[in-house]
Formats: structure tokens, sequence, C-alpha cells
């Protein structure tokens, strides 16, 4: 194991003498958890690794910004058998949709978009979009695409024919046809962005949840109303000031010895590498130390477990960490609110109920009834995960603040209720971790 609570790291979990820090190492006892019952996490995550279910598991809980678990079990590598690192990078895939979230709300904060827009107000080529209804015709669409339906995937715009058309459930299946043969992710966001443009809409705008492009298209907003390409705003505008050091579309080249190589199962549901060439996979072009043409806002980072715990502290403290404020509480306030049309479930291959949708994270309304998310998690608990297991979420009932990071293949998407033969590492977290909360008034 790496990280403990009784000897915290220098690589920005803990305490350092290089860096100001995010949450900091307490007793649970001082922030209403039960150090004993805490430690149930660690038999449950070592029991995963021992039974050859996840080569390496990386998880961190905070309350009231202290830090009260931070551990490492299994591998860096099941080629080599090295520990797994403190220090590891993870590609997070679609945890990468939250940051582009707080992109946006930087600029919501200048005054350049508002929830009403229509999208072709920043964006000329989705001036005149049309429709594939269910009968197979072109029509126009009933009102233009909204912000508020871009950043909540009810805009029209469906998943792509790759990983995130194995998510989509009704319409669509023409257009995932459609984006495949236009290689959405072969250019820059900008060439994609004109591409959409070309092909229908696979419904009519704020009327079925379609996961999987929208936060591409939010990448070019970013771009069109910063004026900077969406790596530099994020590097300047989140990255730095949260001092997020290995957070990017990128890994610097000598720090690729950090970073974990994909696992999958085989057959016989043994782990072996991945054959997944990553990011190619998805965005098209590229290797983990040069920045990709496609810089997918939807998909496309990489992280470390101390960085995106920074990150979902920030989001966790409303908006500020170590004295510097990114976002307005409010803004974060707006991000966790429930932005859906009214009667829009989040949908996958099934509906979600007890949940929402905010500016591109999940919203909790009823944790009783909270598909896949539910237990005795705090209402208005935000989250998401990533196609290769990450996942994280900010309880502001109970304040606290998880990050959970694995790279299996694809098992990120039992977290959305889609089969998949790898354990809900994020479900059994959940239960662990709130069942050593003994004191919530603490």
């Amino acid at each position: 194991m790496g990280m403990t609570t009784d000897s915290p790291p220098v690589t920005g979990i803990g305490p350092s003498a290089n860096s100001s820090v995010g949450p900091v190492f307490g007793r649970p006892e001082e922030v209403g958890f039960a150090a004993q019952r805490l430690a149930r996490l660690d038999a449950a995550m070592q029991a995963k690794v021992d039974d050859g279910r996840f080569a390496g598991i990386s998880l961190a809980v905070a309350r009231h910004g202290q830090l009260v678990y931070a551990k490492d079990f299994g591998v860096q590598d099941i080629t080599t058998g090295a520990a797994l690192r403190s220090d590891a990078v993870f590609r997070i895939a679609s945890m990468t949709k939250p940051v582009t979230g707080v992109a946006m709300l930087l600029l919501y904060e200048e005054g350049k978009w508002q929830l009403d827009d229509p999208v072709a107000l920043f964006l000329p080529e989705f001036a005149d979009l049309t429709v594939l209804d269910p009968g197979g015709r072109l029509v126009p669409p009933v009102h233009p695409m909204t912000m508020r339906e871009l950043i909540t995937n009810t805009g029209g715009i469906c998943g792509d024919a790759g990983v995130a058309g194995q998510f989509a459930n009704g319409p669509g299946n023409e257009v995932r046809r459609l984006y495949l043969d236009a290689g959405l992710t072969e250019g820059t966001i900008a060439d994609m962005v004109a591409k959409i443009a070309a092909i229908p809409l696979a419904t009519q705008p704020g009327t079925q949840f379609q996961y999987g492009l929208s936060q591409d298209v939010q990448g070019r907003i970013v771009e069109v109303l910063s004026g900077q390409r969406l790596d530099e705003f994020l590097r300047t505008r989140i990255f730095e000031p949260l001092r997020m050091p290995d957070t990017g579309f990128a890994v610097r080249p000598n720090e690729l010895h950090r970073l974990v190589p994909l696992a999958a199962y085989d057959g016989s549901l043994s782990l072996v590498p991945s054959r997944l060439a990553w990011p190619a996979f998805l965005f098209g072009d590229g290797h983990a130390d040069q920045t990709p043409r496609f810089l997918s806002g939807g998909g496309g980072l990489y992280s470390t477990l101390a960085d995106y715990l920074r990150f979902a502290q920030m989001l966790g403290n409303r908006g500020e960490l170590d004295g510097v404020q990114i976002v307005a509480g409010t803004s974060v306030g707006l991000m966790a609110s429930n932005l859906l049309p009214v009667g829009v479930p989040v949908e996958f291959r099934q509906r979600w109920a007890g949940q929402g949708y905010g500016v591109d994270v999940g919203v909790i309304l009823d944790p009783g009834r909270a598909t896949f998310t539910g237990g005795p998690i705090g209402t208005g608990t935000f989250h998401w995960s990533g196609a290769h297991g990450t996942w994280f979420w900010v309880d502001p009932t109970y304040d606290i603040v998880v990050v959970g990071m694995v790279q299996q293949e694809f098992a990120g998407i039992v977290h959305m209720g889609i089969p998949h033969p790898a354990p809900d590492l994020r479900a059994l977290s959940r239960s662990l971790i709130y069942q050593a909360l003994t004191d919530p008034a603490a």
C-alpha cells in the first residue's frame, strides 16, 4: 500500500513542504467517523485485488476538509507486479466532464452565456440544424437548441458511435452511424462541431437525455468565448490555480512511468493488459505524452488521486480551496441543481429514478430511490465517474468528498447500470464509508 493516514505522502494528498494542499490529514473521530469502522474499507478493497477483480485501487475520503482515509491497494502494472504508486496517473475519461462544467461556469460568471441562450449564438454552425424523426424524415427543430439543453445532454446530440453509444437508450442508431462515418474525433473540436452540425439531431431538443458528445461541444464553446485553446484555458484557469500539476491532456514524458497501464478481463475473467490504445480508441490520434489534436472536454484528461481530490474538495468548499476562489459558491449551487427539462429523466439503457442532472454532473434528489447511486448518501450529492472505473462524489449534506481511481477497461459502466463483470467499487465504497459516519452532526 502507498498512502495511509498514518504517514502522509508528499504528492499533494497530505501535508507537503513544497505545496499548499486541500484536504489535510486529520483524526477520523474529530469529524464524526469511527476509525475502526472506516478500516473496513481496507479489507474490502484488498479483497477485490486479491480476488483478481482489479489490479490496483486508490481511494480517498475527506470530511470538513480533513482527509480521513487515503490508501492504495494492489499493483501499478500487472506485468511487473510493482506496487501501485501513491502518485499514479490515471485516465479519468468522463470525469473530465465536470472539469469542463467548471470551465463553462467560469465563463458564465463573466456574463458570456445564459442558460436559455441558443447554442447557435456561439456556434453559428448550429443555426440550421435538422432533426431525424422516428419515421426517418428530416424535420426542423421545434426550437433552437439551448445552452441549458447542451449542458444537460438533452439538446438532441446523441451518444457517439463508440463508447458513449454503447450506453445510450432510445433513438439515434442511424445518427450514430453517421457520426462514425464522419470521423468526429479525427480533427479538432472545431472540426467536430462542423461535422455534428451537418448531421441531423437524433431527437428534438429538450426531449431526451443523450449521453456522449455534448461536453465536447461545450469544450469548443469554451474556446470560442475565451479565445484560448481548451487545454490552455483549463490549465490557466483551473489546474494552475488549484495546484493540480499532473492533470492535463497529456502526461509529461519524464512522468510516463507513473501512468497506470489499462487492464482488462480475458475470457476466463483473469486480468490481462488491455488492447485498447489510449487515447486513439476515443480521440483518434496521439500518445500519452503528446497532446492530441482533439481536446475532448468529455473524456480526454489524465489526472491523479491527489489532483482530482483537490478539484472535488474545491467544489465541496463551494468553489474555494487554500484561499483561492475558483468559482462562486452560487455557481457550484447551480452546477449541483437539477437543470433537466421537466419530465426528462437521466437515461442510459434504463431510466434513473431519484436523480437529476446539473452542469455536467449527476445530482441525487432522493437518496432512497436513486438508481445505482442510492443509499445513506446525502440529498444534493453530485457525482460522476469515468469509463475505466474512476469515480467521485461531493456530498454537501454531510460535507464528504470521495475520490476513487482504478484502470480497468470499461469497469465504470457498471456505475451506470450497464452489465459488466467488474464489481461496483463505487457502490461498495459508498456503503462502507457511510456506515463509518457514526456522528453525522460532528
